[in-house]
């Protein structure tokens, strides 16, 4: 075990309060998981590593005050954050012009590695993929024709619609209208009552955990019956936590990590990181916010390991070489230092998320 020695100190930005501080511990709860597993064994070259989580309340400003603070205050070689895609663009041109690699764990809009910063590095879904993979299936196997969409009015909500109308159109389908609403938004009735008298046959929701749970118990208390799509992998699990198994039942969801379907040869690390999730939650199944949090520390570990030495400069050159087997996937970065994750279909039946595709695997 590492000990008695400097601890190699990286930063982490994560929503810890607001409005979806549920999905920023979640990554928190992986993070901290993955240094006490590195730790255990051996540290990184000989060193302790450690973290630290400023909140960046999901919040553009905010999360770039917690980058600054990171980078000048605590002079942090290296980045996990900012789980929210408006957060994460507004921190990019801090990281390039104070040359700190940031490895981006969550946040899926497109610009952020479209921009080629050579500082940022994601290794999460990018909506326009997300959208290209669920082609063959939306239209074509799940029969979704007349789609209301109903997402928040974000940088992620927006980009996720857009792929999604341009997807419907492409294999046949329609989006009939798109309704937005505000990160804070709990009364969605009005919007759902538009929707019921609709011509849809699908409901498409781009939201958090806690809107898409909002948004299944008041449709269930409308009487609504229709197809329910949650895109943008939002935890099946979590949901079904919050919104109960009735509301939460023959819901579909898209996902970046289901608990007990692990990559083929993970299945062990998978196990002991749903124990260690269970010392703090007995229980409860570990959503996809814990393994990319997870993954984020393994993947930065190694790179430093790769680099041979804490230096910011060094870091990002080994992430761009990372060729690294997750809970979420194989980790390659492409041209624009994107990586795109392990992703699949799954549908609540009785209870329980089920698989009914694996997309990429």
């Amino acid at each position: 075990v590492a000990q008695n020695k400097v601890p190699i100190v990286i930063g982490a930005v994560q929503p810890l309060t607001g409005p979806v501080s549920i999905d920023g511990l979640s990554v928190v709860q992986g993070i901290k998981i993955a240094i006490d597993k590195v730790n255990a064994g051996g540290g990184v070259l000989g060193r302790p590593i450690s973290v630290i989580i400023e909140d960046g309340k999901g919040d553009p400003v905010e999360s770039v005050n917690a980058v600054e603070k990171l980078i000048r205050r605590d002079k942090v070689p290296a980045i996990i954050g900012c789980w929210a895609s408006s957060a994460t663009i507004a921190a990019m041109p801090i990281v390039k012009r104070n040359q700190v690699p940031l490895l981006v764990e969550t946040s899926t809009a497109p610009m952020i590695t479209d921009q080629k910063n050579e500082w940022v590095f994601r290794f999460t879904s990018n909506n326009d993929i997300d959208g290209a993979l669920m082609e063959q299936y939306l239209v074509p196997k799940l029969g979704f024709k007349k789609v209301a969409y109903l997402a928040v009015n974000n940088d992620w909500g927006r980009s996720m619609a857009n792929a999604v109308t341009k997807m419907m159109d492409k294999t046949g389908g329609k989006v009939l209208f798109v309704e937005y609403a505000s990160a804070a938004e709990t009364n969605f009735t009005p919007i759902l009552t538009r929707i019921k008298s609709s011509e849809a046959d699908t409901m498409i929701l781009t939201t958090s955990i806690q809107g898409v749970a909002m948004i299944l118990k008041q449709f269930q208390e409308l009487g609504m019956k229709m197809n329910i799509f949650v895109t943008s992998a939002i935890p099946a699990e979590k949901v079904i936590d919050i919104a109960g198994k009735e509301a939460s039942e023959g819901v579909y969801f898209f996902n970046r990590f289901v608990a007990y379907s692990a990559p083929k040869g993970k299945e062990e690390e998978n196990k002991k990181l749903i124990e260690a999730y269970h010392k703090s939650y007995p229980g409860k199944a570990p959503d996809m916010y814990v393994a990319f949090g997870y993954d984020a520390v393994l993947i930065m570990a190694d790179a430093i390991k790769r680099a041979g030495e804490v230096q910011a400069y060094k870091i990002r050159v080994a992430l761009e070489k990372t060729d690294f087997f997750g809970l979420t996937g194989r980790v390659k970065f492409d041209e624009n230092n994107h990586s795109q994750p392990r992703v699949s279909i799954s549908q609540v039946r009785n209870g329980n998320p089920v698989i009914v595709y694996q997309l990429k695997d």
